[in-house]
């Protein structure tokens, strides 16, 4: 994810050619599966800009098609999330 101050936003990326919808949960929004639906772009990636979040250390992950949660596999880092996979973190400082 990339924050833009001067906009007062977060941008959310994924690459995906195969799904239907891809959705954003984290622990900014209690991890709502229907609510921050991302929308698909050209050559299979996906987008969704949020409002800036304040400071803080946020888990997320993406939800592919109603049914398989995947991590950012374009952040580096995360955290186990106690399922055998892993949450990616956005740390936004002040």
């Amino acid at each position: 994810p990339s924050a833009n101050k001067s906009k007062h936003s977060i941008e959310f990326y994924i690459q995906n050619d195969c799904a239907h919808q891809i959705s954003l949960a984290g622990d900014f929004n209690h991890w709502a599966q229907d609510v921050l639906l991302m929308q698909p772009g050209q050559n299979g990636v996906w987008k969704i800009e949020i409002p800036l979040l304040p400071a803080g250390k946020y888990h997320y992950k993406f939800f592919v098609d109603d049914k398989m949660w995947m991590e950012d596999i374009s952040n580096p880092y995360r955290e186990p999330d106690g399922f055998s996979g892993f949450n990616s973190i956005l740390v936004i400082e002040n």
